[in-house]
This record gives structure tokens, C-alpha cells and sequence, in this order.
């Protein structure tokens, strides 16, 4: 299946629509070497290759192989298709510390150790989650506690212990001498009882049903009769309201009826009807008021006269006032007075008041039937209610007394009523007890169930971490083979090495345990590229080495970190090529780089390998491809092109502002570039070449100028490190210390210089950009003459103060216009003043006794070296952050960072722009 692989099809991140890559145009190629720059797509095609060997697709891609004709090939399970890249570092390798040394953790065991370390802090988590369970569940268990059941149950048991509570209650209604147990059962269901009345309404029940009780007891009384009841017609007070309204018409009278109606308005009816009642006898002849004889006619106009004005309607009238006269109301209870005696008070007083009130209503109607024609209007005045009232009453008295009857046959039962009636009372006594004390053991069950629960899943966890840390510890490792690789990479035997070591492997640089902050980013990625390697052929046999049938991805190889061990990495590649291409005769490998170099030297490889196979057999001739990946396409890398040409035009580029991706790098090119030119040239290093008489003449009139610009470069340009390159292999030289306007303008500098040495040299190498060609001339006069450069330069030449580290506190710590200070003299034209340096905390980059330039500024960046104040000190320094806090540091790893706090008194006088 490998050997039909020609390409990958790709979508995703920069390949927005489907793209085919072809990696092997030919049947016979079986090495591809890619060029491409950073970002130019090289890891999106390596993440892609390794999701199809894993048969994984992420969410932004979606890749496949295809073959010559662009047909799609589905790589069967466990095909040998293996995936050099950054994600493989970080899956596959881990630098981690156990306070002995550095331990390395590869392929499985980074999974396994994260797997170790996410259990461990679950299990951290959990360890704390059941402290804070047990914290809080101890609490439930504290007797001076609120949340202590057993703070509230002790409540309610002293509450009915208490002198005259329900204990005592409840052992005199049984008779018992000894007072009753407060016992959990009791406690239960005196606390769950349903109680609707109120405390009062208990205690005044109790009274009554204990008075009944004790009456029971007593069987002398007895009560046969029942309690009457007083009956009204309930419309008895709107028909006395009604008649004592109504208004009887006047007839039309004579001046003598008029003054019998008078006589009988002013309330004298009777003594009308009584004159009426005398003249209408026949023997009526003398009038009983004046004795004169009356006649017969007189006698019967006066009787006609008053039955006009007493007519018809009156007697009406009075015959229905008459028919509504209530008598006084008469109950006799004197016999009920032993069975309630505030009840029979309670009815006498409330006959009392409805025989008031109905006597009211019987004297408004006699006044009323005395004068007819006469109306009274008046509200009513609560009788019927107030009867209703005394009903009321007098039925308590009826069921007290039907009751009473009752008991004296339901002695038993009065008894537990009375037990009962004394639960109720305790029960409303207890009750906000009661349920505090339900709620808090609620909830201390609740606590306790989930502390048992923490403490369960804990213990799984703790069992699942045993089984991830025994399968860590079963996990073994080719150490020999990794070790031997990384013998092949630094070119010493066990200059880095790996030393199993009680179940786990330490990192070792000449046989001493190596601290996990010494191990670089370089170092880390040569252990991963030599156990990659270990492990494509790990579990075969040794004669069958190389013999499976494997297609191998490297993605940048070297990185930036490892621009020490260029040399042995590339020929690790070139061993592992040759044994992989020669094993199998199916088997490819595909390089992807940013770096030139290492393309440069991958292409000698695969050439010296084409060379040895076609010794061995014309037929079985190894070809390879050198392509460039640009604008997201596969293109033939022309390779009549080499390294210098290369380098020659990325200091061109960057000189010209074209491109800035190689600023980190560019001091280290620049001086390559230089020395490969002087040495080809003139046969000469570069320090020699500027005091040549040949070259000083061929530079003619800018010889002085390049003279020193030779000398600046070579000073500065030593490496100052003594142990292992720890970051990018720029920043310990000359080129960290200046801008990129001054690498740009050194950049110039060199090309003009080559330039006026070998023009046709300058041409050849840059022909293909013909503006460069001008752009160089440009250049090229504004260089200083020799005449201008040595007139000019005590003009160029200034005198800074240059102060002495370390400062007196106090003295000149503002400005530093006050502190003893030399004249310093420098061509520098930013710099403000100068400071030596006394001291190694700023080793290797700043020696002892150096001399900086400080450009003044009140503030400064991280990780940049500056001249800062602290709390009476002056030093030179740079500031970095670190979890939330900001330390002082050296780059000597001797010297411990100084924390600086918020109240110290932290000032910046400038940051350093060279070193001399």
C-alpha cells in the first residue's frame, strides 16, 4: 500500500478547498525533502497524514492519500505510517521533576503520567471534599451546636420532664406514683401530632374535661330534665318596626271631631272610647262632664263623631298591636347551676338583657295603640340576635349536661381524652422544637450520606491511580537503542544520556543528573526525534530490523533550538534514511523543513544514498524529490541553488525590509554569510579580511568605514555561553542588544562591502532580483568617505558619564547627575550614559567588568536588561512576572531572583542598547 502513496489530499485551516500535494511524482521516488517557511502550511500537512494513520479526523481537517492518478488509498490498520511533529513531542515526551533529578516520560508514558496527574488531582479534590464533608459532618455531632439533632432532642426531653409539663400530667391521669418516661417513641408521637387548636383552647379543654371528669367520678348529681329553649318568630322585630311606622290616614272632621282626634293624639284615646262606650247606653240622659240633660240625637252625633275619628282602620290597627305583645321571657336553671355554674351565670345575665330589650319593644306599642295616628320609626335593637345568643348558651348547657350524662358511663374515656388533650398541649410546647430537631437530622443523615459517598468515589479513584501507576511502572523502555541515538546526535558518548533508575528514568548529561530548568527546548526535542526512531522499530527482532514496509513523516527536524547539534541531528536523519530506504525497498520518508540547512543537507543524503544504491543495482536506483511548499503548492526546488545563495538572499531581503522572519536569526546568518565570502574570497577570516591591503585598497575610499564595521562584528559576535544554548542561538550575541533598524542597517553594510569588493560576485548570486542589483548602488553611496569618516570622527565620538556599579545608596540615585562618574567616550548616538559592571550575576551574556549603554527611559519590558533603582540600589538587571509576581533577575542561574513587592521603591533609569 506504501509504495502506491504519491500525495495527500487535503482541506482544512490554510487549504480552504480541496488540495492535492503530490510528495513523489515518479515510481522510483521514495525520498521527498519539502522547503517551506513558517506557516507556509508544513504542520497542517503532518497533523493531516497522522489523522489518517490514526483513522481520526479533526474538526478543520479532512485528508487522504491518493496515488498516481489522484485515486484515493485507504491505509489498512497498522500500515507502519508514522509522524514525526511538534504534536508528537508533546504527546510523546515530558520533562518532568521529582526533586532528584530531571525524569523523562516517553510514547505511553506521557499519556499514562497524564492520565496520573489528572487522577491525582481529582483525587486531591476529593481528598479535600471529603475534609470539608467530615468538617461539616462533625458538626452535627457537636453538643454545643445548633446543628446538632441531639441539641434539640435534649430541648424537648427537659421541656417534658419539666415540673407540671406532660410527664407529671400523664402520670396522674394514670395513677402512676412514678412520673412517666420521656422515651423516643413518645417523643416521636407527641411531635407529629396534628394540633388545630390553639394553646389557650387546650388548656381551657382540659380544665373543662378534667371538671367533668372529677364530676364523674362524684355519681350523686344527676341532670334527667333537659335545658329549655326560648322560641320567637324570627319576624317578630320587623313586624313591631313595621305597625309601630305605620301611619293611620286622619278623616275629615268637624271642629268637634277635631277636637276628640286632639284629645286622642295627646294620648287621652281611652278616655274618648270610655265617653264613646257611656253615650252609646239608651239610659244616658245627664252628660258625666258638664250633668246638663242630653237628648237622644246629641248622645248619638257624639258617639257618630268619635267612631269617625276612632273608625274602622284604628281598631284594625290596635287589634294587630295588640296581637304582637311579647310576655317577659322566665327560664328556670338553678338546677343546672352545680353542673356549670359560669354557664348558668351566663344565662341569667343574657335573659336579662332580651327581657330589656322586648320590654322596650312592649312599651313602643302601648304608646303606639295610644295614639293611632301617631307613627314611631325606630332601628331594631338586637333582640332576635341577642335570643339567639342566649339559645347558644343555653345549648352549651344542654351538652354539657347530655355530656355529663355521658361521662357517667365513659369514665375510661374522658381519661384518655384527658391523655390526649395533654399530648396536644406538649405537642404545640415542643413543636418549633420538634422540628429543628427533624430538619438537623435530616440533614445530618444527609452529610453523612454524601461524606460516604466522597469517601467511596475516593477510594475508587485512589484504586483506579494504583492501576494507572502500576501500568506506568510495567512500562518498559529500549534505553540502549535511545541512548546510543543520542550518542550518534552530540557526537559523545553519554553527553545526554537516560538511566532507568528505581522504576523510573532519569535524564543524565555526563553520568549527573541533570536539572529539569538545564534541560533545553532543543535538548527535549532531540530525546523525542532518537525515541521516535527507537520506537518505529521497537519489538523486532535485530536481524529484521528495517525490514517492514514503513512510510516515515519528519516535520522539522531542527528547530531554532537546535542550532548546536545541526550536525549530529542530520546525521541521525542520514543514518536512519539509509538503513529505512535500503531495508525495504517499498518503504519512503518524507522531510518537511523551514530551516535551509537542513534541507541543504537532507538533499546531500538522499544524493550520497541514490549514489550508494546505484552502485548496488542500476534497476533498484533511489530517487528523490527536493521540492518547495509555497502558496500552499508543490513546486521543483531549484537546485543548482545552495546554502550561501540562499543566505545571501535572506540578508537581502531582510535589508531591503521585505521580510522580517528571520530577525531572531539574522546576526548568525550575516556572519556566515561574511565568513564564507572571506574565506572563499580572500582565504581569509573575517577579522583579517578588513586589514588586508588588497581588500582596503579594492574598498578605496570607504576602506576606513568597513575597517571598523569588520572590528564591531567580530567583538561582539563570540559566544558567551559555556554550558548548553538554552533559548535561540541569537540572543546570547552581539545582535540581541541592538534594534532591528541597526540589524537592518548592518545588513546593508555587509552587502555594500561585498558588494565594492566582488561586484560580479553580488550580481551572479542575486541576478534573478534585478532591482537589487540597484538598490545596493544606492546603498553604496551612502557610505562615508575615508575623508568624511576621519574628519568627522571627533565629531562622531561623544563623552558620556560612565558610572560604576555597584552605587552608593543615595548618592545621585535620581539622575544619576550627582554620583562620581568618568568620561566614557562612544560613537553611539542614542545612548544617554554608560555603566561597568562589576560582577557575574549578568554572566554569560554581560561579562565582568563590560561596559553598557544605557539609553534613558522611566520604563522598561520584560526580560529586557535595563539600569533600575531598588530600595537604595542601583543594579543592571531585567524584570520578568511570574505568577502574578515581579522579580528582579540575573542571568547567572547562581543569583536568586529578588521579589519585588508593592511598597518597595522600584524606579527605571534606562535600558541597555549595547554592550562594549
Amino acid at each position: 500500500m506504501i509504495e502506491k502513496i504519491r500525495g495527500v489530499r487535503i482541506k482544512g485551516r490554510c487549504f480552504k478547498s480541496d488540495t492535492n500535494l503530490i510528495f513523489y511524482k515518479k515510481d522510483d521516488e521514495r525520498i521527498s525533502i519539502i522547503y517551506g517557511k513558517n506557516g507556509s502550511g508544513k504542520s497542517t500537512i503532518s497533523e493531516a497524514i497522522s489523522s489518517i494513520n490514526n483513522d481520526s479526523s479533526t474538526s478543520d481537517l479532512c485528508a487522504s492519500f491518493i496515488g498516481a492518478d489522484n485515486n484515493t488509498i485507504q491505509p489498512e490498520k497498522k500500515s507502519g505510517i508514522y509522524v514525526f511533529n511538534e504534536k508528537y513531542i508533546d504527546e510523546n515526551i515530558k520533562i518532568d521533576d521529582d526533586g532528584l533529578g530531571t525524569i523523562v516520560l516517553l510514547g505511553d508514558q506521557v499519556d499514562l503520567q497524564k492520565k496520573i496527574e489528572d487522577q491525582e488531582n481529582k483525587i486531591n479534590l476529593l481528598s479535600n471534599t471529603v475534609k470539608e464533608l467530615s468538617n461539616e459532618y462533625n458538626k452535627y455531632s457537636d453538643k454545643t451546636n445548633l446543628l446538632n439533632p441531639d441539641y434539640h432532642y435534649n430541648r424537648i426531653v427537659l421541656t417534658l420532664k419539666d415540673r407540671g409539663g406532660w410527664a407529671d400530667i400523664d402520670s396522674n391521669l394514670k395513677g402512676n406514683k412514678v412520673k412517666s418516661s420521656v422515651t423516643p417513641a413518645i417523643v416521636k408521637e407527641i411531635g407529629e401530632l396534628s394540633v388545630t387548636e390553639t394553646l389557650t383552647d387546650l388548656r381551657d379543654k382540659y380544665n373543662d374535661t378534667n371538671q367533668l371528669l372529677l364530676k364523674v367520678t362524684d355519681n350523686s348529681n344527676s341532670y334527667p330534665h333537659s335545658v329549655p329553649k326560648v322560641t320567637v318568630d324570627p319576624n317578630f322585630e320587623s313586624q313591631v318596626i313595621e305597625l309601630l311606622g305605620k301611619k293611620v290616614e286622619e278623616p275629615v272632621l268637624s271642629e268637634r271631631e277635631k277636637q276628640i282626634l286632639e284629645m286622642v293624639q295627646r294620648g287621652f284615646q281611652e278616655k274618648v272610647e270610655s265617653v264613646k262606650k257611656y253615650f252609646s247606653q239608651e239610659n244616658t240622659s245627664i252628660c258625666p262632664y258638664c250633668y246638663q240633660p242630653v237628648s237622644n240625637q246629641y248622645k248619638h252625633s257624639i258617639v257618630d263623631s268619635i267612631n269617625k275619628v276612632l273608625n274602622k282602620d284604628v281598631d284594625n290597627h290596635k287589634l294587630q298591636l295588640n296581637s304582637i305583645q311579647y310576655p317577659i321571657l322566665e327560664i328556670d336553671i338553678s338546677q343546672y347551676e352545680s353542673l356549670d355554674s359560669a354557664l348558668a351565670r351566663s344565662i341569667e345575665q343574657q335573659l336579662e338583657v332580651c327581657n330589656d330589650l322586648l320590654s322596650q319593644y312592649n312599651d313602643l306599642v302601648e304608646k303606639k295603640r295610644n295614639n293611632v295616628y301617631s307613627p314611631i320609626f325606630i332601628n331594631s335593637n338586637g333582640l332576635i340576635c341577642e335570643i339567639q345568643k342566649l339559645n347558644d348558651i343555653l345549648d352549651k348547657l344542654e351538652s354539657k349536661r347530655i355530656e355529663f350524662n355521658d361521662a357517667i358511663t365513659k369514665k375510661e374515656s374522658i381519661a384518655k381524652e384527658l391523655i390526649l388533650i395533654n399530648k396536644s398541649i406538649a405537642h404545640i410546647q415542643i413543636e418549633q422544637f420538634y422540628k429543628d430537631y427533624i430538619e438537623q437530622a435530616e440533614n445530618k443523615t444527609i452529610a453523612f450520606q454524601k461524606l460516604e459517598k466522597a469517601k467511596t468515589k475516593l477510594s475508587l479513584e485512589q484504586d483506579e491511580l494504583k492501576k494507572l501507576q502500576d501500568q506506568k511502572a510495567n512500562i518498559s523502555l529500549a534505553i540502549n537503542n535511545i541512548n546510543n541515538a543520542l550518542d550518534y546526535v552530540f557526537l559523545a558518548h553519554n553527553r545526554l544520556s537516560i538511566e532507568l533508575r528505581n522504576g523510573k528514568y532519569y535524564l543524565k548529561s555526563h553520568g549527573a543528573d541533570v536539572l529539569p530548568k538545564k534541560v533545553s527546548l532543543g535538548e527535549r526535542n532531540i530525546i523525542a526525534l532518537c525515541y521516535f526512531f527507537t520506537q518505529i522499530f521497537s519489538n523486532q527482532e535485530i536481524g529484521k530490523l528495517y525490514q517492514n514496509e514503513n512510510f516515515i513523516v519528519v516535520d522539522d527536524p531542527i528547530s531554532s533550538f537546535d542550532f548546536e547539534n545541526k550536525i549530529g541531528i542530520n546525521s541521525l536523519l542520514r543514518f536512519q534514511t539509509n538503513q529505512i530506504i535500503n531495508g525495504n525497498k517499498k518503504s519512503k520518508i518524507l522531510f518537511l523543513s523551514h530551516d535551509l540547512e537542513t534541507v541543504f543537507a537532507l538533499n546531500k543524503a538522499a544524493e550520497e544514498i541514490k549514489k550508494n544504491t546505484k552502485e548496488i543495482s542500476d534497476t533498484d536506483t533511489v530517487k528523490y524529490a527536493l521540492l518547495k511548499l509555497e502558496d500552499l503548492k508543490l513546486s521543483d526546488f531549484n537546485k543548482t541553488r545552495n546554502e550561501y545563495g540562499a543566505l545571501l538572499e535572506k540578508v537581502y531581503h531582510f535589508a531591503n525590509e521585505d521580510c522580517n522572519d528571520d530577525a531572531l536569526v539574522i546576526g548568525n546568518i550575516m556572519r556566515r554569510v561574511l565568513e564564507a565570502f572571506s574565506t572563499f574570497t580572500y582565504k581569509k577570516s573575517i577579522e583579517m579580511v578588513s586589514c588586508d591591503p588588497n581588500v582596503k585598497k579594492a574598498l578605496g575610499d570607504h576602506s576606513a568605514f568597513f575597517e571598523n564595521l569588520m572590528y564591531r562584528l567580530v567583538l561582539h559576535g563570540e559566544s558567551h555561553y559555556e554550558e548548553q544554548i538554552y533559548s535561540m542561538h541569537d540572543d546570547n550575541n552581539f545582535y540581541k542588544f541592538i534594534s532591528d533598524d541597526e540589524k537592518i542597517k548592518t545588513a546593508k553594510n555587509i552587502l555594500c562591502f561585498m558588494y565594492l569588493l566582488n561586484p560580479y560576485h553580488i550580481i551572479a548570486y542575486l541576478k534573478p532580483a534585478d532591482s537589487a542589483i540597484d538598490n545596493i548602488k544606492v546603498w553604496v553611496e551612502d557610505i562615508p568617505s575615508n575623508n568624511t569618516f576621519e574628519t568627522s570622527d571627533k565629531s562622531i565620538t561623544r563623552k558620556i558619564p560612565l558610572f560604576y556599579l555597584p552605587l552608593s545608596a543615595g548618592v545621585g540615585i535620581e539622575s544619576f547627575e550627582d554620583a562620581p562618574y568618568d568620561d566614557y567616550e562612544t560613537e553611539n548616538e542614542n545612548c544617554d550614559f554608560a555603566v561597568k559592571v562589576s560582577g557575574d550575576s549578568m554572566e554569560p551574556n554581560i561579562p565582568d567588568g563590560s561596559v553598557v549603554l544605557i539609553k534613558k527611559q522611566d520604563s522598561i519590558d520584560d526580560q529586557v536588561i535595563g539600569a533600575l533603582y531598588l530600595n537604595g540600589k542601583v543594579y543592571c538587571k531585567y524584570i520578568t512576572h511570574e505568577n502574578g509576581n515581579a522579580y528582579l533577575c540575573s542571568y547567572n542561574q547562581n543569583y536568586t531572583p529578588i521579589k519585588i513587592s508593592e511598597h518597595d521603591d522600584l524606579r527605571v533609569y534606562g535600558i541597555v542598547i549595547s554592550i562594549e
